[in-house]
């Protein structure tokens, strides 16, 4: 009896087992192989997405340097996540001794000689890097990722992420992302012309094991109100927001009393990746009128029904400017 499996009938396409086998592993090799390659390429968008699960899930502590205009600055950072809350210290190096904590209860700054001035909520003060999610397919209509490339910071390999504006209302970013880690090791902001506003970078890194829950961690406080991109802002706010640079949505509010005991609330205002924050103040004895900056910062304000309001974010003067325009008293307002 003849062996079909190893010998074909004349005419017959079928291939010795084999045979099929020897062809079938040039192909199942060159897919395994473009699978392994995808996973240890990801594409800029995943590696954004990774950068912000690593700033969200490692504890680390390092040397920063930051530049912005002429001036050099160097820090001290170190960064703990526990118990799934982060808290950040940043201590300056050089010039006055100023400290500046971050954590679930707000934002502590500190002078030497000073007494430590602290402001309720979360969301409030820059992070140092982007540690929300980005979402790529969110951003498509403002920003195009890009990747731009390998680099080698603080002797550890990065490859380098571009998120350019398609707009002259919002900065674009490139992030330097360790490869080994996602974190971001450095990071510039770009004008509009893609020269670098700010820069900042370590010059040395180290991981650190999760430690446990701080016992100075403070008190809890009253979240403050979040809303989804897609939803306006709700009825009862005291301020609300009309003609907005395109892209940018409420996603915050929180509101405390100052030192004198008058209301303060604090809206804050994203597309995404770049964010807006607004102040209103009520009976304030002096404020920002007109315009300023501190590097890339931009800030403007303006009395408007007997409250002070002022707006900063790091964006062009224009969208600062917008985003004044178009702040109008609400049904909560308070008087």
């Amino acid at each position: 009896m003849t062996d079909v499996a190893r010998t074909p009938s004349p005419g017959s396409t079928r291939f010795p087992v084999r045979d099929m086998t020897f062809r079938l592993s040039p192909l199942l090799f060159t897919l395994v192989w473009c699978a392994q390659a995808f996973a240890a390429n990801p594409g800029p968008a995943e590696r954004l997405a990774r950068m912000a699960a690593a700033l969200r899930s490692l504890s680390y502590e390092g040397t920063v340097v930051y530049l912005h205009g002429n001036q050099l600055e160097s820090l001290r950072v170190v960064h703990r996540v526990e118990d799934g809350q982060v808290r950040e210290r940043m201590i300056s190096l050089n010039g006055p001794v100023r400290t500046l904590t971050r954590g679930k209860g707000g934002v502590t700054c500190a002078l030497s000689g000073s007494r430590p001035i602290s402001v309720p909520g979360q969301g409030i003060g820059r992070e140092m890097f982007h540690a929300v999610a980005l979402d790529p397919e969110a951003l498509g209509d403002h920003y195009g990722i890009h990747p731009l490339g390998a680099a080698r910071v603080a002797g550890r390999d990065t490859e380098v992420v571009g998120v350019i504006p398609r707009d002259r209302l919002r900065y674009g970013y490139r992030f330097y992302l360790d490869r080994e880690h996602g974190l971001p090791l450095k990071s510039d902001l770009m004008g509009q012309r893609a020269d670098p506003l700010e820069q900042i970078m370590f010059i040395s890194l180290d991981l650190l094991p999760a430690g446990e829950s701080p016992s100075s961690a403070g008190p809890a406080t009253r979240p403050p109100r979040s809303f989804g991109s897609a939803r306006p802002a709700p009825d009862f706010l005291p301020w609300r927001f009309v003609s907005l640079p395109p892209g940018f949505v409420l996603v915050m509010h929180d509101d405390w009393r100052d030192t004198g005991g008058q209301p303060v609330d604090h809206f804050v205002l994203s597309d995404g990746l770049a964010s807006v924050s607004v102040y209103v103040e009520t009976n304030p004895r002096e404020g920002l009128e007109g315009g300023t900056r501190i590097g890339a910062v931009h800030a403007v304000g303006k009395r408007v029904s007997g409250h002070q309001i002022t707006v900063v974010g790091e964006v062009p003067p224009e969208t600062v400017g917008m985003v004044l325009a178009g702040i109008r008293p609400g049904p909560g307002e308070r008087r």
